[in-house]
């Protein structure tokens, strides 16, 4: 897709449709391949663009979707400060081929507000929503290095929040303090900017992503003068030790800063600069394959990190082999050792979507320029792929994650025998959601209610596996506490 005015970054609905945020404050609708019926999909106003690093650089779906039709966004304002507002989606919320769907302008409800920044750099990073049902904010340091060791101030942190509460509608903010989940690291601290915190201690968490089975947060920090670095954050709670370290080297900062604490370490940094001298890391999320044969990476992909940078224009894919991260082992094709691809300049967001490919927004030269690209699967020369169905498609389970009840839906390209199951992780058949049913062409919904033989499925990972006239589709689905 292109025709985009310097896009910067992008969520998936449930539905398969991709919004895309532009840096100026306008939201764009693409279905299938075309731009929404209204369009632009929706406008934030009084988004700050004084200097390049500022602008609407967040966006994400609200896991409750189509009940919870919410879009958030997060941005820099007009008036010096940094907003994370909720806008309310109508029209078509439930067909993914629909390009009737807007934001309500109305509808804004102001969920963070108020955070200072003053200067020229960008204050607001990423949204994303876990597998937790929380909503993750990063908040850079905002050139002010002196600052981020305040754990109150706000500067170089992951926030978690829990935006249930929050009144469908306009209005006004709520209090802080009744967006903290209760088991955040500091839920009980009587000081709600501390009680919302996840991790801190960062310079530029410009983007981040959560890995949807294990909850773990990786963070893509930009670095100062020199290193650029990847975070892993598993439970939260931790200090990254901006300004006092740099990557993995000790630095001397230009303030007191706390020397006997603990700090983390980062699984991964590099000194790699633009020729320019300039560079910043882009966090591209762990990868995990999809069902799809012709879209998702081999299996040996399963568990790496991708990670780009915005002005040097590499990807790089790191892998884990059980006691460390390192760069991944190079594959065919492969444009040096250490990158896995070039020409990623200006790339400022990825997400692995539902299809299994690896998509990014490039921004172009700042004009209407603007791109969104998938990355898939290309079988070698010579190798058969394996045969994609053309009996029925599987759509995503939602909510993805559940604490319940998952809502499966299906096509059937033509009348079929019908199996719906689904098993645990050890392969364990616990629920028969449609069995051996004769069912016509069109669109099929069934329902899990999230119980097995015995009471409540226990939180963790289910396969759902579709059988239309014995060729299977599969679906994973999440089930949360």
């Amino acid at each position: 897709m292109s025709q985009l005015y310097f896009p910067t970054t992008m969520a998936f609905l449930p539905d398969r449709r991709l919004v895309v945020a532009e840096r100026q404050g306008t939201l764009r609708l693409i279905v299938e391949g075309k731009l929404g019926a209204v369009d632009p999909f929706g406008v934030v106003d009084s988004v700050a663009i004084a200097s390049s690093r500022q602008g609407l650089l967040g966006v994400a779906i609200d896991p409750g979707w189509p009940a919870r039709p919410y879009v958030y966004v997060g941005y820099d304002a007009a008036d010096q400060t940094v907003r994370v507002s909720r806008y309310t989606a109508v029209g078509d919320l439930t067909h993914g081929t629909s390009v009737d769907l807007a934001l309500d302008p109305g509808s804004r409800h102001d969920v963070l507000r108020g955070m200072p920044n003053p200067g020229l750099a960008n204050g607001i990073g990423a949204l994303r929503f876990g597998p937790d049902g929380k909503l993750y904010v990063s908040l850079s340091d905002a050139d002010e290095a002196c600052t981020v060791q305040d754990s109150a101030a706000w500067r170089g942190v992951v926030l978690r929040l829990d935006p249930d509460g929050v009144p469908a509608g306009g209005g006004p903010p709520p209090s802080r303090a009744s967006l903290v989940p209760g088991d955040n690291p500091r839920a009980g601290h009587p000081n709600a900017n501390i009680a919302l915190l996840w991790s801190m201690g960062f310079k530029n968490p410009f983007r981040f992503h959560l890995d949807p089975y294990s909850g773990a947060l990786y963070v893509g920090d930009q670095g100062d003068q020199f290193y650029q670095e990847i975070d892993r954050i598993q439970g939260g709670g931790t200090n990254n030790g901006w300004p006092l370290f740099e990557g993995p080297e000790l630095r001397d900062p230009p303030c007191p800063v706390n020397d006997t604490e603990v700090y983390a370490t980062p699984i991964h940094s590099y000194l790699d600069r633009a020729p320019s001298g300039e560079a910043l890391v882009v966090d591209g999320g762990i990868y995990h394959p999809n069902a799809c044969s012709n879209c998702s990476f081999p299996p040996e992909y399963a568990g790496d990190y991708f990670f780009s940078d915005y002005f040097a224009g590499f990807l790089r894919r790191l892998h884990f082999d059980g006691t460390s991260w390192s760069l991944a082992a190079p594959v065919s094709g492969q444009p040096s050792s250490s990158d896995w691809g070039r020409g990623f300049a200006g790339v400022s967001d990825f997400v692995t979507a539902p299809d299994g490919a690896l998509w990014y927004v490039q921004n172009g030269d700042g004009g209407p320029n603007g791109e969104v690209h998938r990355i898939f699967h290309v079988p070698p020369t010579g190798a058969v792929p394996a045969p994609r169905p053309a009996s029925a498609s599987f759509a995503p389970p939602y909510p993805s994650p559940a604490r319940d009840r998952v809502r499966f839906a299906y096509t059937l390209f033509a009348a079929a025998r019908v199996d719906l199951e689904l098993f645990d992780i050890g392969g364990r058949l616990v629920e028969r959601v449609v069995s051996a049913a004769r069912q016509e062409a069109g669109e099929h919904r069934a329902t899990w209610s999230g119980r097995m033989a015995g009471g409540r499925a226990t939180p963790g990972v289910y396969l759902a596996r579709l059988r239309v006239d014995g060729v299977t589709f599969e679906r994973r689905v999440l089930l949360i506490p």
